[in-house]
């Protein structure tokens, strides 16, 4: 049962992951970063090296959070049987908030902050050091749907979970891949890259709406059984 629960927190993560990609605010930054990537490609090789790398940095940056929150409850045991107590009925109504944010029902009054042009193509001609650490400036500067689905879904589910680095990385990864598609597909082919672009701008509201209703769905119920009890599991 404990496996079917670390591989369900595991698609869960990438699946957040991909969605948080594709969201306005940070689409527009990896559409950004896809063309600073594949403007510094001097060949397919080098390409998929520089996805690798961006990837990697987006990843390390999610752990990097999550590592600091896991290891400041574990050092901390009255911190950590209090999370074990208090998060599960939590979990549903921050679903529920994530959800109506997706859905726009809950708009926030702040929005993402701009990236520097300048900083980012100084990154990526530091090479593959650069392109890591492009990644990581990316998904560190938060815009108010990859905050709430951060913050507010994966770290939770993840902290309640069997096991917290699993669905943090596949999060990350998932972020980062249609920036790599994007990318790699750049180089080997224009008319591909071009398509792709096209889908994900057409299929971005669908899957976000998608993603709006299923949330909203488990943290009806998670409010029901672990919020007011209503059931057991």
């Amino acid at each position: 049962m404990s496996d079917v629960t670390l591989y369900s927190s595991i698609a869960s993560g990438f699946g957040l992951g991909l969605v948080t990609a594709i969201s306005p605010c940070p689409l527009a930054t990896n559409v950004a970063a896809t063309v600073w990537l594949a403007r510094h490609a001097t060949s397919r090789r080098r390409a998929v090296v520089g996805a690798l790398a961006y990837t990697t940095g987006r990843v390390l940056a999610y752990g990097m959070i999550a590592g600091v929150l896991v290891l400041g409850a574990l050092g901390a045991p009255a911190l950590s049987a209090g999370l074990q107590k208090w998060l599960p009925p939590v979990i549903g109504p921050l679903l529920v908030l994530t959800a109506m944010i997706l859905l726009d029902l809950l708009p926030l009054p702040w929005a993402g902050g701009g990236k520097s042009q300048a900083t980012a193509e100084r990154l990526v001609r530091l090479g593959v050091l650069g392109e890591v650490a492009l990644g990581g400036l990316f998904a560190l500067t938060f815009c108010p749907v990859s905050a709430a689905l951060f913050f507010g879904s994966l770290l939770p589910q993840a902290l309640a979970g069997p096991a917290v680095a699993p669905p943090v990385v596949a999060f990350g990864i998932g972020t980062a891949i249609p920036v790599a598609v994007f990318a790699l597909g750049v180089v080997f082919s224009a008319g591909f890259a071009a398509k792709f672009g096209a889908g994900i701008s057409r299929w971005q509201p669908r899957i976000k709406l998608g993603t709006g209703v299923a949330l909203l769905g488990l943290g009806l119920y998670l409010i029901g059984r672990d919020t007011l009890g209503l059931w057991q599991a």
